[in-house]
């Protein structure tokens, strides 16, 4: 998913919430010029560890650089998510969202419903790059415990 193709100012967010601020982010990260923290900061709180609705959204974009970018984009990608993993939790009165089809969308399980329908495509990308594997395989565990904190 193209972080440009997403209206980010559609999704809803608290008053700090900066969707100008996403697709320079993703891109950065896609150009192997950033670190986590930067998307981290855009769609959640990073110093609170919460998420905004903007993290569903996220998750499509980490999982398209992980099939697409190997390399550092790739291990961010894969640590941001794990970052979040069980830890952050839902920016209080932003549990659910309703997205622009009209659904009402619940973050969390919309996140873990994302990764496991990557599974297979994860588990390809776990067999070729060795310096993802672990990663993928933690990934791919945590997701099947669930959002556990």
């Amino acid at each position: 998913m193209n972080p440009e193709a997403v209206d980010w100012a559609a999704i809803p967010g608290p008053e700090w919430y900066r969707p100008e601020a996403v697709p320079e982010a993703f891109t950065a990260l896609r150009r192997d010029m950033a670190e986590g923290g930067g998307i981290r900061s855009v769609i959640g709180n990073d110093h609170a560890g919460t998420l905004y609705p903007a993290a569903v959204a996220g998750t499509d974009v980490l999982l398209e650089i992980i099939a697409e970018r190997p390399g550092s984009p790739r291990q961010i990608a894969l640590c941001v998510l794990l970052d979040w993993w069980g830890c952050f939790q839902p920016e209080p009165g932003f549990e659910t969202f309703i997205d622009p089809e009209g659904e009402t969308v619940d973050v969390i399980a919309a996140i873990v419903e994302r990764v496991g329908r990557a599974a297979g495509t994860l588990q390809v990308i776990a067999e070729r790059d060795s310096n993802a594997r672990d990663l993928i395989r933690e990934l791919l565990g945590a997701q099947r415990q669930g959002w556990t904190i």
